[in-house]
């Protein structure tokens, strides 16, 4: 079984042959609660003798609530949200996980520290829900860069991932991925102010527009890529928000699982 994973800053999103799903990415410690109101989409997560919120219960009742945000995804916010989200998928039996670092850590290091977080027998509560599930195989890819195999096309086309922590930049070339003109800027949606959405766009602009064109084709994809579309498209005149731009990354993840477990060369 194949799952993708996109465990972003902000939301963590999902994908399997059947579903594309989302939640927030925000983990708490458990705490008994004396009126307990049952909400769509609430989760409570037990692993391992621990038990935490997760997304939106974490948001509404947790304390000391905490989103991942160390340069390394590495950590234990990565670890319970991709279990939850692997357990809210209807994982079962060996799991072929497929996630995503940013271009900038996307290192032998960074790659196998986060395999050797994932990977192995998990035994998961979910909303009083038992599962058991071994993750076989850990596959990363490239965040930003693998929105592109979501819709593959030939030709030059460059990509812009607006995360809530960083900004992911990417080129392709007739399907080849171009490494000296793709890359991570360290600024976020999540710490640039409301007023501030136009200079972060001039400030991404202006860092990319080093080694890229005006005329170049520009996807954007991620959470704010709707709201960055008219910002961009002053500096680069064929900028267009993609298709659900918040789950781009995550069906290319999907993507990549699937070519790989096939012997396909994406």
């Amino acid at each position: 079984m194949i799952i993708a994973v996109d465990c972003g800053r902000s939301y963590v999103k999902v994908m399997t042959e059947e579903k594309t799903f989302l939640f927030p990415s925000k983990v708490s410690g458990w705490r008994k609660r004396n009126y307990r109101q049952e909400v769509e989409g609430d989760i409570e997560l037990q692993y391992r003798g621990r038990k935490w919120f997760v997304g939106q219960l974490a948001e509404r009742e947790g304390e000391f609530t905490r989103q991942a945000m160390q340069d390394t995804k590495a950590v234990e916010e990565t670890l319970l949200l991709t279990l939850t989200a692997i357990h809210l998928a209807g994982g079962k039996g060996k799991v072929t996980l497929v996630t995503g670092l940013p271009i900038v850590n996307f290192t032998e290091e960074e790659k196998y520290a986060v395999k050797r977080l994932l990977q192995g027998h998990h035994h998961v509560e979910v909303n009083g829900q038992w599962k058991q599930f071994h993750i076989d195989r850990v596959y990363t890819t490239i965040e930003g860069g693998s929105a592109f195999f979501a819709e593959p096309r030939m030709g030059l086309v460059r990509i812009i991932d607006f995360g809530a922590k960083t900004t992911n930049y990417a080129t392709f070339k007739d399907r080849v991925f171009i490494d000296r003109e793709s890359g991570t800027i360290p600024i976020g949606w999540e710490t640039a102010k409301e007023s501030n959405v136009r200079e972060m766009a001039d400030l991404i602009a202006s860092s990319v527009s080093k080694k890229w064109g005006a005329d170049d084709v520009v996807l954007l994809v991620g959470g704010m890529a709707k709201k960055m579309e008219p910002h961009i498209q002053e500096h680069f005149r064929c900028a267009l928000a993609v298709k659900y731009p918040q789950t781009a990354n995550v069906r290319g993840y999907f993507a990549v699982g699937k070519a790989m477990l096939e012997g396909v060369q994406v």
